[in-house]
């Protein structure tokens, strides 16, 4: 009985002894190689960020600046959607290039061009053209053909007069503008003749297609501005893209100059 328990006693220590021997073994392995016990994709905590210490976002200079120039037809003044070829121009663009339009109006209903000169001399109107990218400008129409009670007072003389210094205001006009910004593209859409559908279209035909000739020549003098025509647009198509006033375009006329406009900033 006393050497059967000698005999176990023997074994357990055997076994204990054996067993240690493994276990120091297995830890000189790790102690060597502990990526032996690392996960083969480890999980990478990050600390929480507190409201205070989010970091700032990045604002990419997505915006474009647009600055909007000259008498009613800028304005929109016969669009019953108030927007006028401006404002759709800036929503077609601003769907199709994803990039967002800053928009400052300054057009003003029955201006004209000695007048826009005027405006050009505002310092604030100043600050605005200064950092635009694009400038946008309509005149002519008033210095041509003046509304009057209703009526649009038609003399050949007038209008002769009217072409010969509009060209010298047309030409201060996009020098000034070229002053306060060299970098911007202008865009000058050109005259349609709201009379085309009247007794008066042979009057008024050819002092608008001379105009319009003039406001080229002009404009081809200067870097990045271009004269969109607009008179092909109308011709014989009064009755559709007119206002009911017979001067101004309506909605659908304004979506043609619109179209016009984004076709030349392209």
């Amino acid at each position: 009985m006393r050497r059967q328990s000698g005999r176990l006693l023997w074994q357990l220590t055997g076994s204990i002894a054996l067993l240690s021997s493994l276990l120091f073994a297995c830890g000189f392995v790790f102690a060597l190689k502990p990526h032996v016990l690392a996960p083969a994709d480890p999980l990478v905590v990050t600390p929480e960020i507190s409201p205070q210490e989010q970091p700032e976002a990045v604002q990419a200079d997505g915006e474009w600046n647009v600055v909007a120039l000259g008498d009613s037809l800028t304005r929109g003044t016969g669009d019953v959607n108030g927007q006028g070829y401006v404002g759709l121009f800036r929503q077609a663009y601003e769907q199709q290039s994803g990039q967002q339009l800053v928009l400052n109006n300054l057009a003003i209903n029955g201006l004209t061009s000695g007048e826009l000169l005027a405006q050009l001399e505002q310092r604030h109107v100043q600050e605005l053209l200064s950092t635009a990218d694009l400038i946008l400008f309509t005149i002519g129409g008033n210095d041509l053909f003046r509304l009057s009670g209703g009526l649009y007072e038609l003399d050949e003389q007038r209008i002769k007069e009217g072409i010969d210094k509009l060209q010298k205001n047309f030409t201060k006009v996009l020098e000034r503008l070229r002053h306060h910004n060299q970098e911007a593209m202008i865009i000058y859409p050109a005259l349609y003749n709201p009379f085309g559908s009247t007794e008066a279209a042979s009057i008024t035909d050819d002092p608008i297609l001379m105009w319009n000739g003039a406001a080229s020549r002009i404009a081809a003098s200067f870097d990045k501005v271009i004269v969109v025509p607009t008179y092909d647009l109308f011709v014989h198509k009064e009755d559709h893209y007119l206002y009911s006033d017979h001067f101004h375009p309506n909605s659908a006329g304004y979506a043609r100059i619109a179209e016009r406009v984004l076709q030349a900033v392209r």
